[in-house]
């Protein structure tokens, strides 16, 4: 007698189902974890473009500037040394060829939390302050960068001053 146990057929069934239901699951989780990862990068993107087009506002983007930007970008995003140059390479590129960060500012502005958009404008506050020197038109970015991205500021709101 050689016929087949319509139950462990059906159990086969079952077992192949599940493991493609899992199959399936985990390709989700990548395809998740890969547009995460990709999201990330493009926020460190569009604050890098920011924090390089302030720093280069007086056509002398230093080395001090630089590490301001890093630092803001590890505390924003955990971004390490390693992306960091690269970041500031395709921002740089980027801006030989914009007329405006405008695009780059609306990615932040819908995409961060207002706390997190307020964090963004302490690092623009710590790029503008980097050089010891604060010049008319850097104030000038800080206030639009601050309306690009959607953080209210008080009138003369700065918060490297001192309140006495």
């Amino acid at each position: 007698m050689n016929h087949k146990s319509p139950l462990l057929g059906n159990a086969v069934s079952d077992i192949i189902n599940r493991h493609q239901l899992n199959a399936d699951n985990l390709s989700r989780k990548r395809h998740k974890g890969s547009q995460k990862a990709n999201m990330k990068r493009e926020l460190e993107l569009a604050v890098t473009v920011l924090l390089v087009d302030l720093a280069s506002s007086d056509q002398n983007f230093d080395q001090v500037e630089y590490h301001v930007i890093a630092a803001g970008l590890k505390r924003l995003f955990g971004t390490g040394t390693t992306e960091m140059s690269g970041l500031v390479n395709q921002a740089q590129t980027i801006l030989k060829n914009l007329r405006g960060v405008g695009k780059y500012a609306e990615v932040l502005k819908t995409n961060l939390s207002l706390d997190q958009r307020k964090v963004v404008l302490e690092v623009i506050d710590d790029v503008i302050h980097a050089d010891g020197v604060v010049d008319g038109f850097e104030t000038y970015l800080r206030h639009k960068f601050a309306d690009l991205i959607g953080v209210p500021l008080e009138p003369h709101q700065d918060p490297h001053e001192k309140n006495e």
